[in-house]
Parts: C-alpha cells; sequence; structure tokens
C-alpha cells in the first residue's frame, strides 16, 4: 500500500462553501471520483471522512467495508437507495462527460456504461450505522464530489471539492499552512484519527477486492474521535 499522508482534499475550496453543521444526523454518505486504485480512492475516503466526522456523537470508528469492481457497481447503481446521492454529486461536478449532441446534461447509466471501463466501488458501514459508498468512475468526473443525507432535510447536502489546475494548485498551499500552523502551536490543526481510519478503509477496500468482493470486518477499525466545531478548509 502506498505511503498514506493527509490529503489536501480536506482543505481545498468548497463549491458551495459549506460543510455538515456540527452535530448533524448525517444517513448516508457519497463520494464520485476519479483516479487509480490505493492513491485516489484515499483521497476519496479523505473527503468522505471530514465530512461525515462532524456528525452527532463524533466518529466512532467502521464496521465492515465491501468493495466492486465492474459489474457489481452498475448493479449497485441501478438499485433505489443510492440515486438520490449519485444525482447529487454529479449536479457539482464541473468534469462530467457529455453525451454528444445533446443537451441533456445527465448521461445515462447505459452511456456509463461505455466510457467507464472499470469502476469500483468501498461500501463503508460505520459502527454507529451510518453508511458511505467511496466511487471512482474514471471516463466520467475528473473532480471529487461529496453528497450526504442528513435527518430532517428534504434534498440531500452537495458540494465540489475544487482542485484548481497547475500553475494554480492552491490546495497544496492550504494543506501547507495547516502543516505550518502545527509547526508554530505544536498542535495539529485536525484530529490525525482521520487519517489512521482512512487508510485502514482503503486498505480493507483493496483486500475485499482482492478476495473476491467479500464483505470484511474490521474491529481494527474502531477508531473514536471528535472534531472542532469550526471548519478548516479553505476560504481565502
Amino acid at each position: 500500500m502506498a505511503e498514506r499522508y493527509a490529503s489536501a482534499l480536506v482543505v481545498t475550496w468548497r463549491m458551495p462553501a459549506t460543510d455538515i453543521p456540527h452535530g448533524a444526523e448525517v444517513e448516508e454518505a457519497m463520494c464520485v471520483a476519479f483516479g487509480g486504485q490505493d492513491v485516489y480512492d484515499f483521497h476519496a475516503h479523505e473527503t468522505i471522512q471530514c465530512m461525515v466526522e462532524r456528525r452527532r456523537g463524533g466518529e466512532t470508528g467502521v464496521l465492515a467495508v465491501q468493495a466492486l469492481k465492474g459489474e457489481s457497481v452498475w448493479k449497485l447503481l441501478e438499485e433505489k437507495w443510492p440515486a438520490q446521492l449519485f444525482a447529487a454529486c454529479l449536479a457539482r461536478s464541473q468534469t462530467l462527460e457529455q453525451p454528444p449532441a445533446t443537451s441533456h446534461r445527465y448521461p445515462t447509466l447505459a452511456q456509463m456504461k461505455q466510457w467507464v471501463k472499470e469502476p469500483v466501488a468501498h461500501r463503508v458501514e460505520y459502527k454507529d450505522g451510518l453508511r458511505a459508498t467511496m466511487l471512482l468512475l474514471n471516463g466520467l468526473v475528473k473532480d471529487f464530489t461529496f453528497a450526504a443525507r442528513i435527518k430532517g432535510e428534504k434534498e440531500p447536502m452537495s458540494v465540489l471539492f475544487h482542485l484548481p489546475p497547475t500553475p494554480n494548485v492552491t490546495y497544496s498551499a492550504a494543506l501547507m499552512s495547516k502543516a505550518e500552523e502545527m509547526f508554530v502551536t505544536g498542535n495539529a490543526p485536525y484530529p490525525v484519527e482521520r487519517t489512521l481510519l482512512t487508510s485502514g478503509i482503503n486498505a480493507a477496500g483493496l483486500k475485499s477486492l482482492a478476495t473476491g468482493e467479500k464483505r470484511l470486518e474490521t474491529p481494527h477499525l474502531a477508531v473514536k474521535y471528535d472534531v472542532p466545531k469550526e471548519s478548516l478548509f479553505w476560504q481565502k
């Protein structure tokens, strides 16, 4: 497994500049992302975690992880339960692939199957009942979007984690500003337990794929922590 470090996704600009309200009851979460396995899937899990760790009761740890690939992912997306969150993620994407010669913004599932040759999903079961889905859909998007169902809200909240292109890689400056803050104060600005947990989730997902998409229980991921009420992403 690749060496792990805190992802710049957690501190980059967001569009809109919003966060899950501290103490909210989060029922389900999803991140739609792109990139290679054991690299960008880790960033996607950090994207999910920096949001859902703000839920009521704080972080409780992960009960089990199951990874899916290929046709298993398409079967997952054909079910009703993820449709609303999936649509909310795609609505925030600035790189969503478009079918030729059409005015429709959203491609059909059949079109997605043509473009995405090797879809990957990680299904994460948290100990407090929260469920999250990480999707790598190369050929459909080239950015990171997040959506969540929050109890009491009719529509899911959703956000784009904006990564400005080279040379204006502001997300790296945002990450280094947090490193500088730690050097000056001697205190980590956000919990190091997050990266411990996301690394473990990602490792479990890779192992699940290697063992035939088996659901793997993860007692070693009983990682508990709380986060400050302040939102720490880049807003300058």
